[in-house]
């Protein structure tokens, strides 16, 4: 190998014992093998740290940094990013796989075209608390080559809908655009790599989109961020929805069509709130949950984007209508419906939550 690796990836590691080997032994099954791997132990209270060490010791390949606090996952990032001597870094998280020959596609496609950005596709993996697989979903977004910064801002809010914008672990980011850019991560819930890359992108001149499935994001019951109570979920969901707004008014590309686009998100979202307020943790009553739509009703977010509306699918256009109507009850009848569903038919949810 040579002294400076092709690839750098990065992953925080806290409380992932049970996950962390298979998560290695995909990254060192690649079968290009010129990278470095940097394992941030954030201060785990399992033995996570003592397996990074021993995959360490068998591996010139592999770093392990420890930290003497737990400064979280975005902290952790940033403690490994001042490491990397790669020409390109990939976020992993500890606890999902990469196919493995992803780090070859990506290698290829960089000679190419030596682009700021590579993404690619993945499979979501539902696992229950049994830890038994009950739903596989592939998320992808079709392969392109964006070759200017305007074609990259036009690429965004596409990606966006299929919600492979956000993420960090499915792009390969070059080194030097990260030093150009100079962005830091933020420690917030569920945000934190949308935000990263809303604020990146703005420098991002160049991109390729790869139509390969390269990464397994396991989605655990009752374990990931997504699976658990946030009680300000509506408000993260309206702050990221806000944030792609101002992305494209601040380059004046603020067309019809990103308006419909992010019309779609906003109805989603709102109906994901809905549904999670009917959770017993949420500690709201009919009248809570009337308040809460008829201050949605009143938004200036609200007003602005519902006039672009256009929903795909039976559902969508059912809950479009009880929204521009603004009808609360059926608003709140099909929230509960889907509440239903999502608790008593995890692997239908999961389903219906694909139609984008």
């Amino acid at each position: 190998m040579q002294n400076t690796p092709f690839f750098s990836i990065v992953m925080p590691v806290y409380n992932v014992a049970s996950y962390l080997p298979q998560t290695i032994e995909s990254i060192l099954s690649q079968t290009f093998s010129d990278f470095e791997l940097i394992l941030v132990d954030d201060c785990s209270p399992d033995n996570s740290a003592e397996i990074c060490n021993r995959y360490a010791e068998s591996d010139g390949r592999i770093q392990v940094i420890c930290l003497s606090e737990n400064g979280g996952a975005s902290h952790a990032r940033s403690v490994g990013l001042q490491k990397v001597q790669g020409a390109y870094v990939l976020f992993a998280d500890s606890d999902d796989t990469l196919s493995a020959e992803l780090l070859q596609i990506a290698y290829t496609a960089v000679q190419k075209t030596y682009a700021d950005v590579i993404m690619f596709n993945a499979v979501e993996i539902y696992v229950n608390a049994e830890n038994s697989v009950y739903d596989k979903i592939d998320v992808c977004f079709p392969a392109q080559n964006y070759t200017t910064a305007e074609q990259v801002r036009t690429a965004v809010i596409e990606i966006e809908k299929t919600t492979l914008f956000g993420y960090l672990w499915n792009k390969f980011y070059s080194v030097q655009l990260l030093q150009r850019a100079n962005i830091d991560f933020c420690d917030m819930p569920l945000n934190e790599d949308f935000k990263f890359n809303i604020d990146l992108f703005p420098f991002v001149s160049s991109l390729v989109t790869l139509d390969y499935i390269g990464y397994q994001y396991y989605k655990r019951d009752n374990q990931s961020l997504t699976g658990k109570f946030v009680k300000n979920y509506f408000d993260l969901q309206i702050m990221r929805i806000q944030l792609l707004l101002d992305f494209y008014q601040n380059f004046n590309m603020c067309t019809e069509s990103v308006k419909e686009a992010l019309c779609g998100i906003y109805e989603r979202s709102l109906f994901s709130a809905l549904q999670r307020n009917f959770d017993s943790r949420s500690n709201l009553y009919r009248k809570d949950r009337v308040t809460f739509l008829k201050t949605q009703f009143d938004s200036v977010l609200f007003q602005e984007l519902m006039p672009y509306s256009n929903p795909n699918g039976m559902l969508l256009k059912v809950m479009h209508t009880f929204l521009k109507k603004k009808w609360i009850w059926g608003s709140l009848m099909i929230a509960k419906i889907i509440y239903f569903v999502k608790e008593k038919f995890p692997s239908v949810f999961s389903r219906l939550k694909q139609n984008r």
